[in-house]
């Protein structure tokens, strides 16, 4: 039965249609792909990644044909290079496009190229395959009927907090990739905003040094202490409650006032406010003109 799987993933009479094809490619373990996925990137003419390095290690893996046009396309590809992958197309020719691992799109770039594809009117295909947030999602334990991906946050420490706080009000349950050198800086964030939350880190998943935590109020403390050598990007899932909301009186913002700028004020009360930076802002500056129209 395999060597018939095999004998048909790698026939050349199989017709497949002409247009782009955006297939998803293992995430660690590189068995982690589909029949599909195989067949069709051994009959791709040109194949679209982030990094030929990478991209053509799993084609020796697979033992699939590296005579191909290869193509970059990634956070630093111009509209040149979406040009290049459309002057491909116009030529009828099969396409793939892949990332460095997982589906492409999913925190990668892409959207522009495929707009732009979509509004040239050639096809388009997706070929399902691995991807680690909704791997990590149904092995965390936590709620799957409704959640929310944000992918990596902000840098700025204030849009951080608030980008976790914003969402973490729709109760569902939040998928954030994250670098380990800044799992830290999650877990105190989290700490400092909620009361009750839960959750779940993936590292490494499906590669030879997979590792899941699981953390909650009751031992965060404990998990900061004793921190754990943790590299590489990380999946974390969470479901936020209770978040520690306050909202300042007058007299608070007042008394920040006198020795801060108002924009420096809103942004230091937001991290603790279920008021937003810009909301605090225009009380300062209410609060100052009222102070100078009472003058």
């Amino acid at each position: 039965m395999y060597q018939d799987i095999t004998t048909n993933i790698f026939s050349k009479n199989i017709v497949i249609e002409k247009g782009l094809y955006i297939v998803a490619t293992p995430i660690g373990n590189l068995n982690d792909i589909t029949i599909r996925a195989i067949k069709i990137l051994n009959s791709s003419d040109t194949i679209v990644c982030e990094d030929t390095r990478v991209s053509k290690k799993l084609f020796s893996h697979l033992g699939l044909e590296k005579k191909k046009n290869w193509l970059i396309y990634n956070d630093h590809s111009s509209d040149k290079d979406i040009i290049k992958i459309l002057n491909e197309l116009e030529k009828d020719k099969i396409i793939s496009l892949i990332s460095d691992a997982g589906t492409p799109l999913i925190s990668d770039p892409g959207y522009k190229l495929l707009r732009r594809i979509r509004q040239s009117g050639h096809n388009i295909f997706s070929l399902p395959g691995p991807c680690s947030a909704i791997s990590s999602l149904i092995i965390s334990g936590l709620k799957t009927d409704k959640f929310c991906f944000l992918g990596f946050l902000p840098k700025n420490k204030n849009d951080y907090v608030g980008t976790i706080r914003d969402y973490a009000q729709l109760n569902y349950s939040i998928i954030i990739y994250e670098k380990s050198k800044r799992l830290s800086l999650f877990l105190e964030t989290i700490k400092e905003n909620f009361k009750c939350f839960k959750l779940a880190i993936v590292k490494e998943l499906s590669k030879l040094h997979e590792d899941f935590f699981f953390i909650t109020e009751e031992n965060i403390d404990s998990f900061l202490k004793t921190p754990k050598k943790i590299r590489g990007e990380l999946t974390i899932i969470a479901e936020l409650s209770s978040s520690n909301e306050k909202i300042y009186s007058d007299q608070e913002i007042i008394s920040e006032l006198k020795k801060l700028k108002p924009s420096q004020v809103s942004a230091m009360l937001s991290k603790r406010s279920s008021q937003s930076r810009d909301v605090l802002y225009k009380r300062c500056m209410d609060l100052l003109n009222e102070k100078f129209l009472k003058r």
